[in-house]
């Protein structure tokens, strides 16, 4: 793994000290534990007092947090776009996350820290107040949101984690992404317009026989996946984690013994996320591969992180392919390729 560091705002000394990325976990093979940076918000109330407001973002998606650069204003800039600035050669958006969370801050700029993100093959940085410290957590002890509120396509909290007597909202980047800068969305595909995809009437109704089942944490992502799909014809089963997933396919396999068929009259491929409460796609993977009735089951990771040493990783405990997102253009050939 190479050697990238994080320059981590210290509470107490009010500098910038060094940490090592290669000291942070990542995602070992399997192992459902993940690290993620605690950042803040300081939210102005009417009351003229503050309340900060605590965000998380896992390690693996950080390239470093700095502080704020000088930038170039950038002509017809999307909403809530400071400006542009220079990251390792990389002409990298500055984005006014307060702004687009609509939590009113002090606009004391000198004072306040940028996130520089690196993943969907995109470099973007994040304006924030402040830095805490990296958490290492179990994804058992990241819930889902829902279980605090009902989180629609248009909610951008994917995960919270209790620590300390406080709520950290894991937010979903990708969508915060694809909203400031719509022609980099994911969104932009549409099938039935891909020269690439059969969509002839026979093949059509081939995948209408076949179901796959959509892991994600991101009801936006869900969504797009299952539009997807579905346009080219498949039956879709849709979890947001993978805690979730796992529970439904034990339930699954143990309906195929009652009834005497193979789990596969069922289901006939799982497209999986990484980064999910409850337990991550590596981990639904190993737990997966490990189970006698999904040993040879079509599975395939769709992830933001998918980098190459992600990818070693899932092919090693058994993932038949992967994609990057925002590749979902593949997703469909794919699924064609291993379930007929």
């Amino acid at each position: 793994m190479s050697k990238v560091f994080f320059k981590a705002y210290s509470q107490s000394l009010n500098d910038v000290t060094i940490m090592s990325k290669s000291d942070a976990i990542l995602l070992e093979s399997g192992t459902n534990e993940l690290e993620i940076i605690e950042f803040h918000l300081e939210k102005h109330l009417p009351n003229g007092k503050t309340k900060t407001c605590y965000y998380g973002i896992n390690v693996a998606k950080v390239r470093e947090v700095i502080r704020v650069p000088e930038t170039t204003d950038y002509p017809n800039a999307q909403p809530h776009m400071i400006g542009v600035f220079s990251s390792r050669d990389i002409l990298t958006p500055l984005v006014d996350l307060a702004g687009w969370l609509g939590v009113p801050v002090h606009s004391d700029i000198d004072k306040k820290f940028v996130i520089v993100t690196d993943f969907n093959r995109m470099t973007n940085g994040f304006l924030i107040d402040s830095v805490s410290r990296i958490h290492r957590i179990s994804w058992n002890d990241v819930e889902s949101p829902s279980q605090f509120l009902e989180a629609g396509e248009q909610d951008c909290v994917v995960a919270v984690v209790r620590k300390e007597n406080k709520l950290i909202m894991i937010l979903d980047f990708e969508k915060i992404i694809a909203d400031i800068n719509p022609e980099l969305s994911m969104e932009k595909y549409d099938v039935t317009i891909d020269r690439s995809v059969d969509l002839n009437q026979a093949m059509v109704a081939k995948r209408n026989a076949k179901t796959v089942m959509i892991v994600d944490d991101s009801a936006f992502i869900r969504s797009l996946i299952q539009d997807t799909l579905t346009s080219a014809g498949f039956n879709i089963i849709a979890c947001k984690d993978g805690g979730e997933a796992h529970e439904k396919l034990v339930e699954l396999a143990e309906h195929a013994k009652a009834e005497g068929v193979g789990v596969s009259k069922f289901l006939d491929a799982v497209i999986t996320d990484v980064e999910m409460p409850r337990m991550d796609g590596m981990h639904l993977l190993k737990r997966l591969r490990e189970h006698p009735d999904y040993g040879d089951m079509p599975i395939v990771m769709f992830s933001s992180i998918m980098s190459e040493d992600n990818r070693e990783k899932a092919l090693a405990l058994g993932a038949n392919d992967t994609i990057t997102k925002p590749e979902i253009g593949k997703m469909v050939s794919l699924m064609d390729k291993f379930v007929f």
